[in-house]
């Protein structure tokens, strides 16, 4: 099977295109740095989109901590108990709850949140302590929603979490949102390489798999103790 390689590879500038490029063994970075790197991005992404979904439907975004008494009372179905109170709250105005969420610890646990609601619609003080009995709840209208989205994805507080608990997640997004969250997280050779409309879908060992085409794309990219470097011109490009 004849490869070749693709002549518009984009070049290696800086650590953080570095780390766009390569998936880099398990020992040469932590899980924690590649975990708040895929947050980051994931985050600003989704962000983007609700931010497009908002100026159609006269949407506004309100920051949102969720905060722990008590460790032992965590559990991951306690935050989609919130949402499906929220879902119901929202209900009756045709919206549906639009969010994203980071899950840290800075002494207790708690969630940040950035939601998006219909003009008119207010979370009060007492709705936010019924749907969240665990501990204390704080909202504030966010008038610079990337400020917040910066904010809640920093590095700090993001170790020491229940095992085996997602770290972020979002909600809310519509067909559109998830192909341009999904392209958004491309490594950047390949979006070098599909065209803007194609889907496809990341195969373990194997590469990236063109679900129109079947054409399976690899990294031309691999890791080693001296850096990143290409790999032999006649193991590189599609297959």
């Amino acid at each position: 099977m004849e490869r070749t390689m693709h002549p518009h590879i984009p070049p290696l500038r800086g650590t953080h295109s570095l780390g766009e490029l390569v998936n880099k063994i398990e020992t040469s970075a932590s899980t924690l740095n590649k975990r708040i790197r895929i947050c980051r991005k994931k985050l600003k992404a989704v962000t983007k989109e609700h931010r497009r979904i908002a100026k159609t439907e006269g949407l506004y975004a309100v920051a949102v901590t969720l905060t722990y008494v008590k460790d032992a009372d965590f559990c991951a179905r306690n935050l989609s108990q919130f949402f499906n109170c929220l879902r119901s709250k929202l209900k009756p105005t045709g919206h549906k709850p639009r969010y994203v969420w980071v899950l840290e610890r800075s002494g207790a646990l708690h969630y940040h949140l950035a939601i998006w609601l219909p003009r008119g619609f207010m979370l009060n003080h007492s709705d936010l302590t019924r749907w969240w009995p665990w501990g204390s709840t704080w909202t504030q209208r966010c008038r610079k929603v990337s400020g917040w989205i910066h904010y809640i994805s920093k590095r700090s507080s993001k170790t020491d979490l229940p095992k085996g608990a997602r770290a972020f997640g979002h909600g809310g997004v519509d067909e559109q949102a998830k192909q341009a969250v999904q392209q958004a997280m491309f490594p950047r050779w390949l979006k070098a390489l599909l065209p803007p409309d194609a889907k496809v879908k990341r195969v373990p060992k194997v590469g990236w798999l063109d679900l129109s085409t079947g054409e399976v794309y690899e990294s031309p990219w691999i890791w080693t103790p001296r850096g990143c470097r290409l790999k032999a011109k006649e193991a590189t490009g599609r297959r």
